[in-house]
């Protein structure tokens, strides 16, 4: 697909994202209360659920050295429903919970029909505020981490894109998996869970995110009700002495993991600068450009010289820093020659850049995928959530179209000269040692 054509296709999705969700995306109404708890809500009439999402300030940059998994083993432990009643209960009001760790945060989400979702959220409240958390608990939830770990390493995707951040970020929480190593969760102590629960679940390092059909001043008062007994104290999660997580060198040579595959994975990654609006938006837009569909640069791998059955592209912001990843899973008797041609491609990308007509047709694309992936109630508090967590604030989801319109092509290549420059890459390849 050319340039033109991709423009576009983009430009008639874009037009019919934009018909079905209204217009323009409302700012959310942000409240701190007197706790210190910050409190976003945005209403979305389309449907009677409620999507709640529990920010926790820290993630995997709050895990000291040798305690990889701590944040998640507490995250898990601080929603471990205590007796059966309460599980039939959540069961019987289809109440769904979940929790995950991020680069910087971790976060618990809630989901529910609304008429539910006031007496489900006082009775999780209780849980979320006097969690017991004891060997027993928490030798459940190293097991089950040490089973999410073996399917991730069955994951030559996974693996390869986990190898990156060990390669940039070295030494830091942002090195490793959320569910830790076998090595670090046996450091991992029952006074070290309840002492990373009393400094991070507080009010002053936890934001509430709701998206609901409930009027937001309504959704205010329900939150601020439920949690008004939230310790005040504010989070102190850093360990003395530790610094920006500022990327490291990438490593001249490829880091090749033998691992029995059918294909091999191989990616190249560039270490990205702390994340500002404009910086977020043109690394989104870089992703897009690479990697994101027909039309990309690296899809001609796949459509036209058949040396990948799989690319892509993924720009993963953090608060201290960021990575641009492309990748592709070919087989291995491809792989040498798979790896040359992106190789060529990233070489061409950042020396030539990108024209205007690419860049417009990137920029509607990437709003157009904005807008469509936040029509649901879960992907927008997930996005709320995540600009929290890396410090643009939840306002920002408002602003992200005209700040992503206002990118011009000279400071797109700018960015591109300056980051993704062929020298910085690191390669990784993951595949069976033949």
């Amino acid at each position: 697909m050319t340039p033109g054509k991709r423009l576009v296709c983009a430009l008639v999705a874009a037009a019919a994202v934009s018909a079905s969700a209204g217009g323009g995306v409302p700012p959310p109404l942000i409240r701190t209360l007197d706790n210190g708890l910050t409190v976003v809500t945005q209403k979305e009439a389309s449907s009677a659920i409620t999507v709640l999402e529990i920010l926790i300030k820290g993630g995997l940059r709050s895990d000291p050295p040798g305690r990889e998994g701590l944040s998640y083993a507490t995250t898990r432990l601080s929603m471990d429903i205590p007796d059966i009643g309460k599980v039939q209960d959540f069961m019987a009001k289809a109440l769904h919970y979940s929790m995950t760790v991020r680069s910087d945060a971790s976060v618990i989400r809630l989901e529910c029909l609304t008429e539910f979702f006031d007496e489900m959220l006082g009775t999780f409240v209780e849980i979320l505020t006097d969690p017991l958390i004891n060997n027993i608990r928490l030798d459940r939830v190293k097991e089950a981490m040490a089973h999410q770990r073996r399917i991730e390493s069955d994951d030559a995707v996974t693996v390869g894109r986990q190898a990156q951040r060990e390669r940039f970020f070295p030494g830091t929480g942002y090195a490793g998996s959320i569910y830790g190593t076998e090595a670090s969760l046996k450091e991992v102590k029952v006074r070290e869970a309840k002492d990373r629960y009393e400094r991070s679940f507080t009010a002053g390092n936890m934001v509430l995110i709701a998206v609901s059909n409930l009027d937001e001043a309504e959704m205010q008062d329900l939150l601020a009700r439920r949690f008004k007994k939230l310790r005040p104290k504010p989070g102190q999660l850093m360990p003395a002495g530790t610094g920006p997580a500022a990327p490291g060198p990438p490593g001249e040579s490829p880091r090749v993991i033998e691992k029995e595959t059918q294909q091999n994975f191989i990616g190249a990654a560039f270490a990205l600068p702390s994340a500002t609006p404009r910086r977020l938006v043109l690394s989104f837009l870089l992703e897009t450009i690479l990697g994101r569909g027909p039309g990309s640069r690296i899809w001609s791998l796949r459509s036209e010289q058949k040396l990948a059955y799989n690319v892509g592209a993924a720009a993963t912001p953090m608060k201290e820093a960021g990575l641009l990843e492309a990748f592709l899973e070919t087989s291995p008797e491809k792989s040498a020659e798979a790896r040359a041609a992106l190789a060529d491609i990233l070489r061409e990308f950042s020396e030539k850049g990108v024209s205007a007509e690419e860049l417009e047709a990137g920029k509607t694309e990437l709003v157009s995928f904005f807008l469509r992936t936040n029509e649901r109630k879960s992907s927008r508090a997930a996005t709320l959530s995540l600009f929290e967590s890396i410090g643009l604030g939840a306002g920002f989801f408002a602003s992200f179209a005209d700040e992503l319109a206002a990118v011009t092509v000279d400071e797109t290549n700018a960015f591109i000269r300056a980051y993704l420059k062929p020298e910085a890459a690191s390669w990784v390849i993951v595949g069976p040692k033949k």
